[in-house]
């Protein structure tokens, strides 16, 4: 069994106070064999070092993320530091980084991470928790392909990194004290973890009834579909994408024919009228375009917290809703943060959330086996 301890702060300079503002929050003697650490913070934490000198005061393995805001049980906020414990006397915890990954190196950079931490432990992992760098030549999805393949199809939950810089440029992410705002960290738990994953995008009604067929892209560049211009096709639903609103549309992918869509967002139109998206999107493979809006991001907040909520077997709860949909809260941008809280706090069991630049998270195919998926605009969550 994991059991879970969580603590905030908002000290960003002082470690003697920081720490005792973790130490009265969390009992260190009442952690077990083997622990592990998650991080999630604002980016003046790395920059003040206070990031690593936690790392290099805590006895076990840590990884994070900067990100948007975070929360727990002890509150919600964009300039805190919020830290997980993971403990267990079955589970152990063991974690890693690659140097920074670019177009060139990331699949033989993430393949060395998995092989290097694997030669450490006995047995494959049940699960990995990962952090990712937002790169801009080479997109969220392929790097969870080269993840995906080189642990051999191990169940990945994560997110890319994210901070209150919309143009990724502070982004970190960490591992034991070290930070690369192009790095990949990856943490195993080996042992009886059997996590259960919750993903809740787009509320169905926000979903089209009419499915369409890729039928021309290259790899997440979308060019055709039913064999028209995807502009064109667009345009005959009644959707006129351009660059300004180009990222308030989700394509709801149903992959493999499974029954659960996975959102992915629009990026960005090329002269040529292709569009990039945050996935794949292989030719043969249906889809369907949502909409989302303050309604919708709230409901489907609800339904994740309502399967977590009913999930008797919960000791540890890691969430990572998507950071679009806290800026298309707008102006009540603290609304989804303050709902989890409230509604997590009165279950009394710990919990962490972070905003997310984009979900790594498992969906089970029609075959009922797990398939790592990167995601936009979901609420995903993690239940150990």
């Amino acid at each position: 069994m994991i059991k879970m301890h969580v603590a905030r702060t908002s000290e960003i300079d002082e470690l003697d106070i920081a720490m005792e503002e973790i130490k009265s929050q969390i009992d260190f003697s009442m952690l077990k064999k083997n622990s592990g650490g998650v991080i999630f913070c604002h980016i003046e934490f790395v920059e003040s070092g206070l990031v690593t000198e936690l790392c290099n005061a805590l006895p076990f393995d840590v990884i994070g993320m900067t990100s948007m805001a975070g929360a727990c049980e002890n509150g919600y906020g964009l300039y805190d530091l919020t830290l997980t414990i993971l403990t267990s006397d079955e589970v152990s915890f063991s974690a890693g980084m690659t140097q920074g990954i670019n177009k060139a190196n990331y699949v033989d950079e993430i393949d060395n991470l998995y092989k290097n931490i694997r030669g450490n432990v006995a047995e494959d992992p049940g699960l990995i928790l990962s952090f990712m760098p937002y790169i801009r030549d080479v997109s969220g999805y392929e790097v969870v392909k080269a993840m995906d393949k080189a642990v051999s199809g191990i169940p990945i939950w994560g997110s890319i990194t994210n901070n209150i810089d919309f143009n990724y440029e502070t982004v970190q992410t960490i591992c034991n004290g070290e930070y690369l705002s192009s790095g990949v960290a990856m943490m195993f738990l080996n042992g009886p973890v059997n996590p259960k994953f919750i993903v809740s995008s787009i509320p169905e009604r926000n979903i089209s009834n009419n499915r369409a067929i890729i039928t021309k892209s290259e790899g997440s560049i979308l060019r055709e579909v039913n064999d028209m211009p995807i502009l064109e096709y667009l345009k005959d639903i009644g959707l006129i994408i351009t660059k300004e609103n180009i990222t308030t549309t989700p394509l709801m992918v149903y992959y493999d024919g499974a029954v659960e869509p996975v959102a992915l967002g629009f990026y960005t139109l090329f002269e040529d009228g292709s569009v990039l998206t945050g996935g794949e999107l292989p030719e043969g493979t249906s889809f369907a375009v949502g909409s989302i809006d303050t309604e919708g991001i709230f409901e489907s907040t609800e339904l994740g917290l309502n399967e977590i909520l009913t999930n008797p077997e919960r000791h540890a709860t890691l969430l990572l809703p998507c950071v679009t949909r806290y800026i298309m809260l707008a102006p009540n941008q603290e609304g989804e943060l303050k709902l989890i809280t409230e509604k997590l706090k009165a279950s009394g069991q710990p919990f962490m959330m972070g905003y997310s630049g984009g979900e790594i998270c498992p969906m089970q195919g029609v075959d009922g086996k797990l398939y790592n998926r990167f995601h936009n605009y979901t609420f995903c969550a993690c239940v150990l």
